[in-house]
């Protein structure tokens, strides 16, 4: 409750807000807060402390940039709004340069991925442990890239020599690797992968931050034109359905809501920058979502991709 206070002390005329449930009660407190938080001179003024090069973490993370270029591995640790670097690693063994495209094309993919398990391989070649990578993404799947087993491993145990080229893995002295796996929680963990470095900026951050509470609320509101005001031309959905298809599918469930009260809940926000080919504004966005009408509920992730078009960000994948 504090730090809701000293939020809106911050960033809005605190008195105002009090004189408003004063004067008028709940509902236009309500609707004022509603208001400011579609604000991107809002976000701003709340992001203005916080170091975002790397994109904007609503809770602690740890973040790998692995340079495939340089061939090194820094790990950071994101908390509180600043950035720490917690070791580097170089000497990496990678695949072969450029984006991978295929199975067998001995490439490491360049995009930003989640670690989705630490294993321990039962090949000895792979090293101690490894940490299995989420590739392919939502935005490989969308590109027609495919592949699998993209892990970050070791060398083998035997102590023989391998090739200083990949299958597409990032491969670490065992050494390191060991170190890694004591001093980053996995599950908190944002791999991005590049051949050049790109960066967010306040900016971008603070409008899409207002962009996805724009988009919530006209989901909250089942405001179907408004909705699909936030998808691109070119959206497509992680089910296959295109911008025309998704539409028609929104269109009977929003029917369905219509005056129905709905409640739809963003948490453990994260916005990172993502290389792409042609070099476009484009950030992979990750929340826990909580959602609640008559008769449905759903608690889980979610997952999708924006680029800036004409001026406006917009969501062009969703899962």
């Amino acid at each position: 409750m504090k730090k809701f206070l000293l939020l809106f002390i911050t960033t809005l005329s605190f008195a105002s807000i009090i004189d408003t449930y004063r004067y008028e009660g709940i509902k236009p407190t309500v609707n004022e807060l509603e208001k400011t938080i579609q604000s991107k001179n809002y976000w701003f003024k709340r992001i203005k402390n916080l170091n975002v090069r790397y994109g904007y973490y609503e809770n602690d993370s740890f973040i790998l940039l692995c340079n495939k270029t340089t061939r090194n591995l820094k790990v950071l640790k994101y908390q509180n709004g600043k950035i720490s670097q917690l070791a580097q690693y170089n000497n990496l063994i990678v695949g072969k340069p450029g984006q991978k495209q295929k199975e067998g094309d001995l490439k490491t993919p360049i995009g930003v991925y989640s670690l989705k398990y630490k294993i321990v391989p039962k090949n000895t070649f792979y090293g101690p442990l490894a940490f299995v990578t989420s590739y392919p993404n939502l935005y490989d799947q969308l590109h027609h890239r495919d592949g699998h087993g993209i892990w970050i491993h070791g060398k083998p145990l035997d102590g023989k020599s391998r090739p200083d080229l990949s299958k597409g893995c990032i491969v670490l002295d065992n050494n390191d690797l060991k170190k890694l796996s004591k001093i980053i929680d996995y599950q908190k963990t944002v791999l991005q992968i590049y051949e050049k470095p790109v960066y967010a900026s306040k900016d971008d951050i603070a409008s899409i931050l207002a962009m996805l509470y724009k988009w919530r609320y006209a989901w909250k509101k089942s405001n179907l034109n408004k909705y699909i005001s936030f998808y691109d031309k070119d959206f497509h959905r992680a089910n296959g359905y295109n911008l025309k298809q998704f539409i028609d599918y929104k269109k009977r469930v929003f029917a369905n809501k219509k005056h129905q009260k709905i409640k739809i809940y963003f948490k453990d926000i994260r916005i990172v920058p993502y290389q792409n080919p042609k070099d476009e504004k484009i950030y992979r966005v990750t929340f826990y979502e909580e959602y609640y009408s008559p008769g449905y509920t759903f608690k889980g992730n979610k997952e999708v991709f924006i680029k800036k078009s004409a001026g406006k960000f917009k969501i062009f994948i969703e899962k």
